[in-house]
């Protein structure tokens, strides 16, 4: 696929506390490869993949945030830019965990128009007896907020393309479904905990 044809521009943000795993995410699915000595996010950093959905080509643009705390007001500035959010959290890290609603929050607070929303917990290759939220507990979670969840590891390659590219093919057809193109806001929600009940999302 020439990267010159692709004509629609799909921005997701990678969020949750530091060391959660998001670099490692992005780095597996753009480069394929992994390692435990990548160093820690500073500000925002950004990676270019071209794929398709239904045929059409898309510029895929994941922006990779740092989750410290000193950083906050520097990556929210982002939000207003993103098309999805993949919300991430550590499973042996209860505490990345428990500030999942905090995250959401901010994407509530800051987003413009519409967004849509993945919850994906990072580092599922662990072994159990170090595994502080399981699966259950964090689908729970996800159904709350109306959003579909995934369990990835960057290390054993599971579940990363899916993450990003289940989350991509749902922008990209209900942008296509609005009438938006290009680089615009989509028209994609993140309902609220108490929101009526809509068609599932499936992970």
């Amino acid at each position: 696929m020439e990267r010159s044809s692709s004509k629609m521009v799909i921005r997701l943000l990678m969020i949750g506390d530091s060391s959660v795993g998001k670099t490692s995410l992005v780095i597996r699915y753009d480069e394929d490869t992994f390692s435990t000595k990548y160093m820690t996010t500073i500000g925002v950093d950004y990676r270019d993949k071209f794929i398709e959905v239904d045929g059409r080509p898309i510029k895929l643009q994941i922006w990779d945030t740092a989750g410290q705390e000193r950083f906050r007001s520097l990556t929210a500035n982002f939000f207003g830019k993103a098309d999805g959010f993949v919300v991430c959290f550590d499973v042996s890290n209860r505490t990345s965990f428990g500030h999942i609603r905090n995250w959401i929050s901010d994407v509530q607070q800051h987003k413009r128009g519409e967004v849509d929303v993945a919850l994906c917990g990072c580092k599922c290759d662990v072994e159990a007896r170090v595994r502080e939220v399981s699966e259950q507990e964090a689908r729970g979670l996800a159904d709350e907020f109306k959003v579909p969840y995934y369990e990835a590891s960057a290390k054993m390659n599971t579940n990363v393309a899916q993450t990003f590219e289940e989350l991509a093919e749902k922008v990209v057809r209900r942008k296509l479904a609005s009438g938006a193109t290009g680089g615009s806001s989509p028209n994609l929600v993140i309902r609220s905990p108490d929101a009526p009940e809509k068609k599932s999302c499936s992970c």
